[in-house]
């Protein structure tokens, strides 16, 4: 279905502190501002997007640890002395917490 094309503009009055807080959280959810008071208005869900800091502290880490568990699993798996079974279970865990995660941030 094709989108309708916008042919009217609403205006608004805000004060200057209210055009900052408005510019901010449209900022923070990265949406425009008319995106994200169309969204507003019409009754969406608007979330805003983590700072980045968030992927540095949940998600790197995460991701090395399961890069060294199937590493683990290779070398164990060879020397044949850690169960796969139960190691493939953690790698399996811990990839589903990390795909928790992603679809909380994003």
């Amino acid at each position: 279905m094709k989108e309708e094309t916008r042919d009217f503009t609403l205006r608004i009055r805000v004060n200057p502190t209210e055009l900052e807080k408005i510019k901010t959280k449209a900022n923070k959810a990265g949406k425009n501002t008319s995106d994200f008071m169309r969204e507003s208005a019409l009754g969406c869900e608007i979330k805003e997007r983590p700072d980045k800091s968030v992927y540095t502290l949940i998600l790197k880490p995460l991701n090395d640890f399961i890069r060294l568990l199937k590493e683990l699993e290779r070398v164990a798996y060879h020397k044949e002395f850690i169960d796969e079974r139960i190691l493939n279970d953690e790698i399996k865990k811990w990839q589903e917490y990390r795909t928790m995660i992603r679809e909380r941030l994003w």
